[in-house]
């Protein structure tokens, strides 16, 4: 009985070693996917040389640039990213109003900010 026990835990651990070896994580966004992203869901209203907030995401100097508020990237960290702080609450400061991304766009905004914001 302990034989066969210590057989079924060495398995499952060879199993759960060898599946982290083979595990490709996925390469960060690149701002193209980011624009988009902003071009399918964001543009209609934040464009132009008046939009909602002063916030411009027709280009990466206008996103980076910020809003009202000052800047909406905090490069590396998409918590404390006021941008991803908006597409990812479901309150009365989610953006877009009423149509939130889907996790996916969700995902390409996030991963950009998290590998650094660049501009590539």
């Amino acid at each position: 009985m302990i034989v066969i026990s210590t057989t079924i835990v060495a398995i499952a651990a060879l199993s759960a070693v060898s599946s982290g070896l083979t595990y490709k994580k996925a390469a960060p966004a690149t701002y193209k996917k980011v624009q988009a992203v902003f071009d399918a869901k964001c543009i209609k209203c934040h464009k132009g040389p008046q939009p909602p907030a002063k916030m411009n995401l027709q280009s990466y100097a206008g996103t980076m640039k910020g809003n009202d508020d000052g800047t909406v990237i905090t490069a590396g960290k998409p918590d404390k990213s006021l941008l991803y702080q908006l597409i990812t609450t479901k309150g009365r400061k989610m953006m877009p109003p009423g149509k939130p991304l889907s996790k996916a766009d969700i995902d390409i905004v996030g991963s950009w900010i998290k590998a650094g914001a660049k501009n590539k």
